[in-house]
């Protein structure tokens, strides 16, 4: 796990935090071995753990690879911290609170004290309520320590209850939280929720979430911010999506102006602009796009890291191309793709689902273009190097799509391997209806036997209906593999018996 937590950390970093590392390492009079691991990780393609391991042994033969990278990784990570503690308040509070127990227990009570309320205004202004607690809580201890000097009754109440009033606020966050938490733990291990069945199982938490917000009005940035969230996440997650786009406007607005609240670097904005990109895609509002990729496009800025920016850029890129091919501009789509190769294939590892979605579409345009031979190798790259999960529908979409490639290069011998492999996968009991009908229209053109018109008929029309499906369009918003199915039954000319 070290090994492939030291590469992770490696390909994530840019120059700058590159030169911060290695001019930092230059004060240290220790052996550099794990120096050597850096240089290898770095000059590595993607994530070859194995070929990194064989490298080092090779020369530092004797030296464990997983003690190294774990040591490489404490370095890298004092790094980061120090880089962070100049431009996250977040990272300046913590650190000033070890400050100020350095302080104490040096018997520098009063210059700890001056750092309590530092704390305390910086942390009030970018509402960290925690960090708030804390420096009521060192101050009293302050006045306790040194027997109350100059400070009345009253003040040491007062204070008393503004902390006090600080756990309630945190006890509402906290209670956001782990509704949140519970919300995405059952959508992840169920996947996309598929049928009212499904849907009956987030009913509590729905219940729970509604209850909370009227007996405990949100009033904090973050306990608002969850509450939209929740919602956010729940509609889009159920196939709501029109309600999924309202809600992700009310946090947009949110956002915006809340600017000095964010993390640093916006990882939640992000992934808020990915959301309503997302619900815009699915909907059909193409033209609508535009102005929420050029809000995602003012995220890249030198301030934030260079692992974030090019998430920023992967998702203007992204929804770029999910337009064109919106558009039927596939010649555009291609060009585009390949135009930032460099740009798709960079910090593969930082958010592998977007990076499966910049395969998929780029593989798409190949395959409307009829370039089969480019769709599949695009699809194969995404397979060899990015992991498959099962609840991404994207990888179903991707698999999907390239037994549809092996179909129209009429290369049958695959297919029915490849559509095993695919059940097996992801599970013969979790398949969508699109994908049932995809496989089964898929062997009634291959076969040779004969089926009936009413089976036939049937089948177009169970597949016209899925267009009507809110849990099936989660899976046909990438390709519609439905009207393909109907397109190769209504073609063909031999089929399955029933």
């Amino acid at each position: 796990m070290s090994k492939t937590a030291a590469i992770r950390l490696v390909k994530s970093l840019s120059g700058p935090e590159k030169r911060f590392f290695k001019l930092y390492v230059k004060r240290q009079s220790v052996g550099r071995v794990y120096l050597d691991l850096f240089h290898i990780i770095d000059k590595a393609n993607h994530d070859a753990a194995s070929a990194v391991e064989a490298i080092f042994k090779k020369k530092h033969p004797g030296v464990s690879v997983h003690n190294t990278a774990r040591y490489l990784v404490k370095i890298l990570t004092d790094c980061l911290i120090q880089l962070k503690t100049e431009k996250d308040p977040l990272f300046w509070l913590l650190q000033n609170i070890m400050r100020i127990r350095v302080l104490q227990e040096r018997s520098l009570q009063d210059e700890g004290y001056q750092e309590i309320l530092k704390i305390r205004t910086k942390a009030g202004a970018f509402q960290h309520p925690l960090i708030e607690y804390i420096s009521y809580r060192e101050e009293l201890n302050y006045f306790v320590d040194s027997n109350f000097p100059a400070v009345t009754d009253k003040q040491v109440v007062e204070l008393q209850m503004r902390a006090k009033r600080l756990l309630g606020d945190m006890n509402s966050i906290h209670d956001h939280h782990s509704l949140f938490e519970q919300l995405k733990y059952r959508v992840v291990h169920a996947g996309k929720i598929s049928s009212q069945e499904q849907m009956k199982m987030l009913n509590d938490l729905v219940l729970s979430e509604m209850g909370l917000v009227t007996h405990k009005p949100v009033k904090s940035f973050a306990a608002q911010k969850l509450h939209l969230l929740f919602q956010s996440f729940f509609f889009t997650h159920t196939g709501e999506y029109k309600t999924a786009l309202k809600t992700f406007a009310s946090l947009n607005r949110l956002f915006e102006e809340n600017m000095k609240l964010l993390d640093h670097p916006p990882l939640d904005y992000l992934s808020v602009l990915n959301g309503t990109l997302d619900s815009l895609h699915m909907l059909g509002l193409v033209e609508e796009m535009s102005f929420y990729i050029g809000k995602a496009g003012q995220l890249d800025q030198s301030v934030y890291p260079e692992y974030f920016r090019s998430q920023v850029q992967k998702t203007v890129l992204l929804y770029r191309l999910i337009s064109l091919v919106a558009q039927h501009s596939f010649s555009a789509a291609v060009h585009l793709s390949a135009m930032e190769k460099d740009r798709i294939t960079a910090y593969n590892m930082v958010d592998e689902e977007k990076q499966w979605e910049l395969y998929f579409y780029t593989a798409l345009s190949f395959f409307k273009l009829n370039n089969y031979k480019q769709a599949h190798r695009w699809i194969s790259e995404a397979m060899q190097k990015q992991r498959s999960y099962k609840h991404w529908l994207v990888c179903k979409a991707a698999r999907l799509l390239n037994i549809i490639v092996y179909y129209e290069r009429g290369e049958r011998d695959y297919l029915d391997y490849e559509i095993t492999a695919y059940k097996r996968f992801f599970g013969n009991r979790q398949l969508l209806k699109t994908e049932q009908l995809l496989f089964k229209g898929i062997r009634m053109n291959v076969h040779v036997k004969i089926s009936g018109k009413m089976q036939v008929q049937k089948m177009k029309e169970e597949l016209d209906a899925l267009q009507q499906n809110r849990f099936e369009k989660q899976l046909l918003k990438y390709f519609d593999f439905a009207g393909w199915t109907a397109e190769k039954i209504k073609a063909g000319t031999r089929y399955l018996s029933g």
